[in-house]
């Protein structure tokens, strides 16, 4: 029976609505919102804690100072995939296998552009197109709000450490220096996001520590399986200078100095909710575990590793959040 032109207007109406609705997954899974909450929730612990510290809290800042911070991850999310996609190309060995799914236990990026369901070009444009949104932002924190000084530099320097991460003329994740500008971005972060409340100090810092640390931790170890996928199209991240015996040495220190930086917080809130930031501690320590005794070179230990040291992060800046708001609210 031949089709008529009704049938075959639908069966292409239905196609049409296929494509569009994998375009939409595509976009989404390319733009990582679920890691989203480490970036939100570590500028919301700066905030929180320029609230703990001088009891103000200011509102327009905070939603704008948010969204300028959404916006500058999902740029270095979209704009690193692109620059990463030869090397996620390469990489059969990731955490996570070949397949385009991205959780907790994989690396080497999503595989959207690897799998051809975006266009390179269309996803760099539009991460772009968010690292210049954080322009108007940070001017109307400065000059709407009547933030400090600073507010404008800081900016920069935050945009700087996020575009150069894998961008030119930096490309500093290409040339070993990857997680000392995460460890930079977030510092700023988290400085920012308690100057722009209540003024410049050390004391946001401080109390971050474990997050600090951590965030370049894990990307050192997560850098271990995709070493050869990296060194084979140039990319040299400091795994591929130090080699996978001393970058597993190098996570595990730096794990128990994440751990040990939760001192200040307990010194400082002197509070029962501390106890709240023992999962986070206990993950971290789990991580740790699967790499002792070289049991990280099994891919199975190596990727607990990874999912329990990513699971760690995620719950860091959330749980001291809660600690700091919890501890002001009830004075214990």
């Amino acid at each position: 029976m031949t089709k008529g032109p009704n049938t075959i207007n639908a069966v292409i109406i239905k196609i049409s609505r296929m494509e569009i609705k994998e375009k939409i997954k595509a976009w989404i899974k390319v733009q990582k919102f679920p890691r989203h909450s480490s970036d939100v929730f570590s500028f919301i612990l700066g905030a929180v804690l320029a609230w703990y510290h001088t009891g103000s809290f200011h509102w327009g800042i905070f939603w704008a100072g948010l969204a300028a911070v959404f916006c500058m991850a999902n740029g270095i999310y979209l704009t690193n995939e692109c620059q990463d996609v030869e090397s996620d190309r390469a990489n059969n060995n990731r955490i996570g296998g070949t397949d385009i799914n991205m959780d907790m236990t994989s690396t080497g990026g999503t595989r959207v552009l690897v799998n051809g369901q975006l266009s390179k070009k269309a996803v760099f444009i539009v991460g772009i197109i968010f690292f210049l949104i954080c322009a108007p932002l940070g001017l109307l924190i400065y000059f709407g709000f009547h933030s400090g000084p600073w507010t404008i530099p800081l900016g920069i320097f935050g945009l700087i450490m996020c575009y150069g991460y894998s961008n030119p003329p930096f490309k500093a994740s290409y040339h070993g220096m990857g997680e000392l500008f995460m460890m930079l971005g977030y510092t700023a972060l988290v400085f920012t996001a308690y100057y722009i409340m209540a003024g410049p100090s050390w004391y946001p810092i401080l109390i971050c520590l474990p997050r600090i640390i951590t965030v370049g931790s894990l990307k050192v170890i997560r850098n271990i399986p995709d070493m050869d996928a990296d060194k084979s199209v140039g990319k040299n991240t400091l795994v591929v200078y130090i080699g996978k015996e001393k970058a597993a040495t190098l996570y595990c220190v730096m794990t128990v100095l994440a751990i040990l930086a939760f001192i200040p917080a307990i010194i400082d809130t002197r509070s029962i909710f501390m106890l709240l930031n023992i999962p986070s501690a206990i993950y971290l320590a789990l991580s740790l575990k699967e790499m002792l005794g070289n049991k990280w070179k099994e891919r199975k230990h190596l990727g607990l590793a990874c999912k329990y040291g990513f699971k760690g992060l995620l719950l860091l800046p959330i749980l001291l959040t809660a600690t700091y708001m919890l501890a002001d609210l009830f004075g214990i």
